[in-house]
């Protein structure tokens, strides 16, 4: 009986063995044509090109799907026309189009947020002016406002009047009372830039207080809005304003300028040279340069009074104007 049992199995796995050699066979040839369009001979070569046909095909469905999303959004244009398009178009410069257009939006949503707020408040203000009486008491504190608008006007003007009025007595006193150096300073240097400044003021609501120069149009210039030809000239009228001072109760020493005006033309030139001329009346002034040509302009300056003695040394030569 065991046999029995043991040879129905096996004659049933054989069945099942052939059954399965059938469906191999059967496989195989089916599998026969794939072989031969993919040009390979074994079947276990078919798996990369398996996965490959599955990657294409869905690149081609998500092409598809791209190309029919551009369609619905690209106002039923070809592709070639968009791709055209998108090509003329300033990708870079989009970005700060795009900034400038929501700087834009913010600010109409901002405007749009205020008007908002103010149609309230006038719907607000018109609900409290609504009745009769109300609309009375409105009117009331209206003329009220306008009332003590007209008195503040009035104290106003006054006020500012009356400040712009001390003001310029202040300047006036100060420009009366201000230092002999000062004034002799603003002289000497109104001088030297042939009437650009008229003079030196110091503002004395700075702090520290500041040196200005005027000019003939009435233009304050601070020092540091000057040239620096113009700052030389200034210095230069200091010292000599200074010294002309100084001069006035010390025992007179004789001054020494070496090129003094090295960076002038001949119209500057001429007076600061009638500035030493000045300064020549209360002590000597020795002038060293090495330009000739200032010898005419000193001489037009300093007339007869002037002594010219030429030093010359190595291969330079030094002029030397006494006065």
């Amino acid at each position: 009986r065991e046999r029995t049992r043991l040879q129905a199995e096996l004659d049933e796995a054989l069945q099942s063995c052939e059954e399965g050699a059938a469906a191999i066979r059967d496989a195989e040839a089916g599998l026969a044509p794939l072989l031969g369009m993919a040009a390979v001979d074994r079947h276990d070569e078919l798996d990369p090109l398996i996965d490959r046909s599955d990657r294409e095909r869905a690149l081609t469905a998500a092409l598809r799907a791209e190309e029919e999303a551009l369609r619905r959004t690209g106002d039923g244009l070809p592709i070639a026309e968009l791709a055209a398009e998108c090509a003329s178009v300033d990708l870079p410069g989009i970005a700060g189009e795009l900034e400038a257009l929501k700087a834009r939006v913010d600010e109409v949503v901002a405007e749009q947020n205020h008007a908002t707020a103010a149609l309230q408040e006038a719907k607000a203000s018109l609900g409290r002016i609504a009745g009769q009486d109300e609309a009375a008491r409105a009117e009331s504190q209206r003329q009220e406002a306008l009332a003590r608008m007209a008195n503040a006007a009035e104290r106003y003007v006054k006020v500012v009047t009356a400040a712009k009025l001390l003001r310029w007595a202040i300047e006036r006193y100060r420009e009366a009372k201000q230092g002999p150096m000062l004034g002799r300073a603003g002289a000497i240097f109104s001088s030297l830039t042939l009437g650009s400044f008229s003079r030196l003021v110091v503002d004395h609501e700075s702090e520290p207080l500041k040196l200005h120069g005027v000019r003939a149009a009435g233009e304050l210039v601070s020092i540091e809005g000057m040239s620096d030809g113009t700052r030389d000239q200034l210095y230069l009228a200091l010292r000599l304003a200074a010294l002309e001072l100084h001069l006035e109760t010390a025992p007179a020493m004789p001054f020494i300028a070496d090129d003094l005006v090295i960076n002038y033309d001949d119209a500057r030139s001429k007076a600061a040279l009638q500035a030493l001329a000045h300064l020549s009346e209360m002590t000597q002034v020795i002038f060293l340069s090495h330009h000739d040509h200032l010898v005419p302009v000193a001489k037009s300056v300093f007339g007869p009074s002037l002594n010219v003695v030429r030093m010359e040394e190595s291969d330079q030569e030094v002029v030397s104007f006494v006065a």
